[in-house]
């Protein structure tokens, strides 16, 4: 994989793009989620259950993951890493003090204020401004 670094401004340019997919993921894993609850409840409600009784809904479920996989797989092609779909924690590859590290926003944050080294994680995020990004 080509790494890919970010200015500060391409960063925060993304974010409006990332609101929406780290929406469209949580709601993904939300369906799952259901349909698995569903059809686990329908298993244990019916006395005998045919091999192939379940598997197109298993399938859709397979097809809903493995979009979702792709979606995250795609981002991550271009050195940005999805770390929390809930919190909707997302880093991208940057270059700071002369090393790489990571931007560091989370949803609900206006802009990217923050970031971490490689080896770190949020809980080890440090404003920008100290950096003079």
């Amino acid at each position: 994989m080509t790494k890919r670094y970010y200015s500060l401004r391409e960063a925060n340019d993304l974010l409006p793009a990332l609101r929406e997919q780290i929406a469209e993921l949580k709601r993904t894993r939300e369906e799952i989620t259901i349909r698995r609850l569903s059809i686990e409840r329908k298993k244990r409600e019916i006395k005998s259950v045919a091999p192939d009784e379940f598997f197109l809904e298993e399938a859709e479920i397979e097809f809903m993951l493995i979009t979702a996989r792709q979606q995250i797989d795609h981002l991550e092609a271009q050195s940005i890493f999805i770390k929390d779909i809930d919190a909707g924690l997302i880093d991208f590859l940057t270059r700071i003090g002369g090393r790489d590290g990571y931007l560091c926003w989370r949803n609900g944050e206006p802009s990217i204020r923050f970031w971490h080294g490689i080896e770190e994680g949020f809980s080890s995020r440090k404003p920008l401004y100290d950096q003079g990004v």
